[in-house]
């Protein structure tokens, strides 16, 4: 039987013509939002803003590098990109849209593959792997999604048409960074 520790691994996450990274890294800059609904008129008040930089999306370069932790739930996801969201989980906000947060309470995720059947690395040769993200609990798959206000596109678990991811597996039997001598 294989330990947490031989079922974790490190790998790229893209889709097969982009990659996917945090928005700020997508936009050059912080990723502001300004929502002109229920706002800018007499008794509203001025458009509201708000910060989606920490909020997944597209973009060609540099690979978001994940850590899948693997659990007796699934993987939790941890971010091993160099930056701002270091050791950050990959994990839903109360609306829905996958981001960059705190590893407490963070979301645990099945990899699905194409038949709808749960995918163990154990079984996994290659070093490229397509699958569906799957947050623990829930009926359906992450995908793609588009927030009335945004020009961004979201990753999220709303109950759209699945997503299939592309991983490039970097190392296998990866250790967590504060066990470095975990069996």
């Amino acid at each position: 039987m294989s330990t947490d520790r031989q079922k974790s691994f490190i790998a790229t996450i893209g889709i097969q013509t982009n990659l996917v990274h945090f928005l700020d890294v997508v936009n050059g800059k912080q990723a502001t939002v300004t929502s002109p609904l229920f706002s800018g008129g007499h008794f509203t008040g001025r458009p509201q803003s708000r910060d989606d930089s920490h909020l997944l999306g597209f973009r060609p370069e540099p690979r978001l590098t994940l850590y899948f932790r693997h659990t007796d739930r699934g993987y939790r996801l941890y971010i091993r990109t160099p930056g701002p969201y270091y050791g950050k989980c990959l994990s839903l906000d109360k609306n829905g849209i996958l981001g960059a947060f705190a590893p407490e309470g963070s979301n645990v995720y099945q990899l699905i593959g194409k038949q709808g059947n749960t995918l163990s690395i154990d079984a996994h040769e290659s070093d490229r792997l397509e699958a569906y993200l799957q947050v623990s609990g829930s009926p359906g798959l992450l995908h793609t999604h588009q927030l009335h206000d945004s020009k961004f596109t979201y990753f999220a678990d709303k109950g759209g048409k699945p997503f299939k991811f592309h991983f490039k597996i970097l190392e296998r039997n990866a250790s967590f960074t504060d066990q470095p001598e975990e069996i």
